[in-house]
């Protein structure tokens, strides 16, 4: 789209710029012939001189769009046929409502353009059709001139005398003498000889494709002037006595039906012909000879690309592209995201980090622009901010500004006038750091570079070095206001010259002490290409030449996924969300095969999936080297309920397999859970916090056969849940059935400070997990357990520096020694409800609050 939008602009400043020369230096010239042609020309050469390119080594100006601003926006958004790679397939979403297809600006655009250009063409198909009825009102009386090979066409006073290829199309109703008659059929003679109703047609076609062209209808109503100042001029050169053709000019006025594919004897205006015809002057040769140079001088302005170029012109140097796969390759063990990688010409920055909207994120680096999809937590955000680090080094630019120096070619560099520490200051001071790449330990610097003027403007300021999150817009915005305030400008050899600089600034969390981003990973060594490499039968690919297709595209798959994909009712009532990552294999044949779980979610989505792509119709296969081959696939299928229908004990309790009523654990149960459940310190230090919803299968006695994480928060916590749960006592059960599923949601929770992270549910069965950063540890256990109404016992809860021990009872000796205790408050009633929100219902029974010597 960028790119057409160039060309129609460069074309029509060319077709404008002929229009120029016409009007200047042809307009009032005899020299009609020269005149005609020019005209003629002037659209193919408009046409073909943005398609030539001449390189060139020395500066020049140009027309093109290239490097504005505009253009780049259109390039960015217009070039998605220019992938590198694929990594993972496009997300799916399963969920019950579908959003209407939306039309882009450029879809209208090309909706408007062609309903004009139909128009224009019905109206065009309509005039011929009148002709058409003319002619054959007048056909019976149509007569046929030998000696000039035209026919002549009554018209029976319906439209104006006029000329259409080799037909005369008479107003006999005119009153007319024999001289003015002889010399009006002259005049259309000269029409039909030379051809000038081929001329109409061409223009008018031209008008027709090109109709947003003003320059099109400028040249069109040129050349109708010029095919009437030919057809007089050999009128006037053929008739003796020629003082009276002017006078018959004025005389004859317009009448009936005008149709634009005729050449009308009175249709130019009358005033430009009879002056045209009084003019005595000679033909200007040296004038109308200027045209030539000129039309050079444009194709020099349009055609010619200088290699260096006025404005700032990148050099880049990428590694081999089957490297960078690679890399990205590994990537995908650890980061389940998608990637797309596609080259880009011409990057304004040398890098440049989008902030992370709608789990997107795009990031330039060098020529290269990878666009990660589907980062749904903080983890996967740090690591693609790590991935995107150890890109850096793939794709390099050098840009050059052939106008301006560097620091050790100047003899007195630019400086601020408030001085550089000055300058620094107010720019830190007008921008707000982003709070989430701090909070996430994402610290690093921020590189910009621009050139000062020899008047001391900031311009061209562009990123070197990108820091992301919407800092990079921010400096950029800073620096161009702050190009107000003048700089002193460089001096070499006593005079101002242009002189490129840098400033970095650094941006660290208090705890990073000035280290860079997260690591995401240390590619492993890749092997050197083999070019004795073969495939075999089972050979399977991950990055091959052709990808693997689906029959109709990935919209037709993506359509197909949604109408035979089914939430699964488990997870509908657990209220499981999520993402499922699902691998495997088209294969040479196009059938699908070895479809593996990546990364699952439980609740039985796993399985629907898996289900979903067995049956999967057959894909067109992959190709390498022109042979079909075995190709591994990733596709993420993501699983969201409405909003309203959030995870509540009220709705797990709609389903009877998932209640608890003949359920509950066991002391030894809550015991063993308080005992050993901890809060990884890691996650604590991550703040990562949430609840892991965990369904366990029970047999007949109470006994765990299976357990499963519905819906996880992180693999850390996620562990720490099955790894207590492994070893785990039976449950109470009234024996009624031979199996049972209870719902054990588990919360981590992050307390000690202001605020607390994370929020108890108070469901059925939940247990909370209460972690402390080092500086609010006490020595006691933070497990709280939730129980039902049903299950409530008439103990007291007791209630320990904040932490519930619902089991404590009267065994408080054997927990806290008498002497660490610093008050006791005992709650009841209201007073103890109040607290309902943090501890549940056991509150009911009165609340022992305790707190210990510190």
């Amino acid at each position: 789209m960028a790119v057409l939008i160039d060309y129609i602009w460069q074309s029509t400043f060319c077709l404008l710029f002929f229009f120029g020369v016409y009007s200047i230096f042809l307009r009032n010239e005899k020299a009609f012939i020269a005149t005609r042609w020019f005209i003629l020309l002037a659209p193919i050469l408009a046409l073909l001189f943005p398609l030539i390119s001449i390189p060139v080594s020395f500066e020049k100006p140009g027309i093109s769009l290239e490097q504005t601003e505009f253009f780049r926006a259109l390039a960015i958004q217009s070039t998605p046929d220019n992938f590198v790679a694929t990594f993972g397939l496009p997300e799916v979403t399963v969920q019950s409502s579908k959003l209407p297809l939306l039309w882009e600006i450029k879809d209208y655009l090309i909706f408007f353009y062609l309903t004009v250009t139909f128009l224009l063409s019905f109206r065009l198909f309509w005039n011929f059709v009148q002709l058409r009825m003319i002619w054959e009102r007048g056909w019976y009386q149509t007569k046929f001139n030998l000696k000039h090979n035209y026919f002549l066409i009554p018209t029976f006073g319906l439209t104006p005398i006029f000329s259409f290829f080799n037909k005369l199309f008479w107003d006999d109703t005119q009153e007319l003498k024999a001289d003015e008659r002889e010399q009006i059929i002259k005049h259309e003679i000269e029409h039909i000889r030379q051809g000038h109703s081929w001329d109409v047609i061409y223009y008018q076609i031209l008008s027709l494709l090109f109709w947003f062209n003003p320059a099109i209808h400028l040249m069109r109503t040129a050349l109708i002037d010029v095919h009437e100042y030919l057809a007089d001029d050999n009128v006037i050169r053929k008739t003796k006595n020629s003082e009276n053709y002017p006078k018959l000019i004025v005389k004859m006025a317009f009448k009936g039906i005008d149709l634009p594919i005729g050449n009308y004897f009175i249709r130019s205006t009358t005033l430009k012909r009879i002056m045209m015809m009084k003019n005595p002057k000679k033909i200007n040769w040296l004038k109308t000879a200027m045209i030539v140079p000129l039309s050079l001088m444009l194709l020099a302005l349009v055609s010619m690309k200088t290699e260096r170029g006025k404005h700032l012109l990148p050099f880049s140097i990428t590694e081999n592209i089957e490297e960078i796969k690679k890399m990205l390759l590994i990537s995908q063990d650890s980061l389940e995201v998608g990637i797309k990688v596609k080259k880009i010409k011409n990057p304004l920055h040398y890098e440049f980090i989008s902030p992370r909207q709608n789990e997107r994120l795009t990031a330039q680096i060098g020529e290269l622009q990878y666009e990660f999809t589907g980062i749904s937590s903080d983890e996967d955000y740090i690591k693609v901010r790590g991935l995107i680090n150890n890109l850096r080094s793939t794709s390099k630019i050098t840009k050059t500004y052939p106008n301006a120096r560097l620091k050790h070619q100047v003899d007195s560099p630019a400086e601020p006038s408030i001085g550089m520490e000055e300058w620094n200051k107010s720019i830190i001071q007008k921008i707000s750091v982003p709070k989430e790449e701090l909070s996430l330990g994402l610290g690093g610097v921020i590189e910009i570079e621009f050139v000062v003027s020899k008047e001391g403007e900031i311009q061209n300021p562009i990123i070197k070095k990108s820091y992301g999150g919407g800092l990079d817009n921010q400096l950029l915005e800073v620096v161009r206001k702050e190009s107000q305030n003048k700089w002193i400008a460089a001096r070499s050899k006593e005079n101002n010259v242009e002189m490129v600089m840098t400033a970095s600034f650094a941006f660290y969390g208090s705890e990073m002490a000035s280290t860079d981003s997260h690591r995401f990973f240390n590619p492993s060594p890749t092997p050197a290409f083999n070019s004795n490499f073969e495939i075999t039968e089972n050979t399977v690919f991950d990055v091959v030449e052709k990808a693997p297709e689906y029959e109709g595209g990935m919209q037709a798959w993506n359509e197909w996924i949604k109408s035979n994909i089914q939430y699964p009712k488990t997870a509908k009532q657990l209220g499981v969300e999520g993402t499922v990552y699902v691998v495997f294999v088209v294969n040479k044949d196009g059938t699908i095969e070895q479809p593996e779980i990546l990364r699952g979610i439980g609740a039985g989505c796993d399985e629907e999936v898996l289900r979903l792509i067995s049956e999967a119709p057959d894909w067109i296969p992959g190709q390498q080297g022109g042979q079909k081959v075995n190709v591994r696939m990733r596709l993420p299928v993501r699983f969201k309920l409405p909003s309203d229908q959030f995870v509540s004990e009220s709705l797990i309790g709609e389903s009877s397999e998932n209640s608890t009523d003949n359920a509950k654990a066991s002391d030894a149960f809550n015991q063993h859970m308080s005992k050993n459940l901890k809060y990884p310190a890691h996650a604590m230090t991550n703040g990562v916090f949430g609840t892991v919803f965990t369904r366990v299968n029970l047999d007949g006695n109470g006994k765990i056969n299976s357990y499963a994480i519905t819906k996880g928060i992180s693999p850390e916590l996620d562990d720490e849940v099955l790894r207590v749960l492994e070893n785990a006592p039976n449950w109470t059960v009234d024996g009624k059935e031979n199996s049972y599923i209870v719902n054990l949601p588990v919360t981590f929770r992050i307390g000690g400070r202001q605020n607390t992270l994370g929020q108890t549910l108070n469901m059925e069965n939940e247990i909370v997990v209460v972690g402390y950063l080092a500086q609010d540890r006490s020595p006691f256990s933070k497990i709280k357990m939730y129980e039902t109404e049903k299950n409530q016992v008439s103990e007291p809860l007791f209630v320990i520096d904040g932490v519930a021990y619902p089991e404590l009872g009267r065994k408080l000796d054997d927990v806290i020694n008498p002497d660490q205790i610093k008050t006791v408050d005992v709650l009841k009633g209201d007073d103890a409800n109040r607290l309902f929100h943090l501890y549940g219902s056991r509150v009911g029974n009165g609340v022992i609050l305790i707190t210990t010597k510190k």
